[in-house]
């Protein structure tokens, strides 16, 4: 096998292990993980300090998944969308875990509990519909760059 095949090959394989992982990874999470912490704690915060940590390592994954996806697929010259489509996503998952999350935490406390403050917890179901619609975006993302990677490369002219 010669080097450039060896280099495709060994590209093509970690692109599908980065994929599948990023997809597996946000399905458990969304299907199993987070409605089961909710159902079983019974209390938001008990679900919540139970339910961060995991979603902070889903979006640092996230965040390495989609620039490396990015980083590949310049190396392959899979063209603009491949590369665009992993760094937005990418984006969605730093914006989400850098710039809502922190703010979530902020408000959290003031939004469950005796100390109820309804200000507090209007904000806080602002943030955490914005989170899950973030989730949602970056995840259908997914699906879709497994589709374009499915598709046969073009090849080069």
């Amino acid at each position: 096998m010669s080097i450039g095949r060896a280099r495709d090959w060994t590209l093509a394989v970690a692109t599908w292990l980065i994929l599948g992982g990023w997809l597996g990874s946000w399905s458990l999470f969304a299907f199993e993980v987070a409605p089961t912490a909710f159902q079983v704690l019974h209390t938001q915060g008990l679900a919540g300090d139970l339910v961060g940590p995991v979603l902070a390592t889903l979006h640092n994954y996230g965040i390495f998944a989609g620039l490396t996806l990015a980083g590949i697929a310049t190396v392959q010259r899979r063209g603009w969308l491949a590369i665009v489509l992993p760094v937005t996503l990418a984006a969605f998952c730093a914006y989400s875990e850098y710039a809502i999350t922190p703010e979530i935490n902020e408000v959290q406390p003031l939004s469950f509990g005796p100390e109820l403050q309804e200000q507090a917890a209007r904000r806080f179901s602002e943030l955490h519909q914005r989170s899950r619609t973030l989730y949602g975006l970056v995840g259908l993302g997914v699906i879709g760059l497994v589709v374009v990677h499915a598709r046969p490369r073009q090849p080069a002219t």
